[in-house]
């Protein structure tokens, strides 16, 4: 195909679309030469709102997906899973403060108070 051609073609059916929308955009838009013309408008319209549609339920369906499965994560174990995750020696909760470790040794049977 001669790229000559092509480009008149595309000319041409460019030239016929811009005067169907400067006529069908005026007062002539119920005459019955622009009812294709208004399907196509309303089609194309249609066709972009769904798109925007599609892509804001995308963000929102990420964001939820996230958020739940924070949400899940943040569930508590089952106590023998809690079990194997239990801190033990010096850092461990059970052991208490510094303060606290120096007062039990001070209340210890055999030791004179303070």
């Amino acid at each position: 195909m001669n790229l000559d051609k092509l480009i008149a073609q595309f000319s041409g059916d460019w030239e016929w679309l811009s005067f169907l929308t400067r006529y069908c955009t005026g007062r002539n838009l119920g005459k019955p030469f622009c009812e294709d013309f208004k399907w196509w408008v309303l089609g194309a319209a249609a066709l972009v709102a769904a798109a925007i549609v599609w892509w804001i339920s995308g963000k929102i369906a990420k964001v939820y997906g996230e958020w739940n499965y924070r949400r899940l994560r943040a569930q508590v174990a089952d106590p023998e899973t809690m079990k194997k995750h239990v801190w033990t020696g010096h850092a461990s909760h059970e052991a208490g403060s510094s303060s606290g470790r120096r007062a039990a040794k001070s209340r210890e049977p055999g030791k004179p108070a303070p």
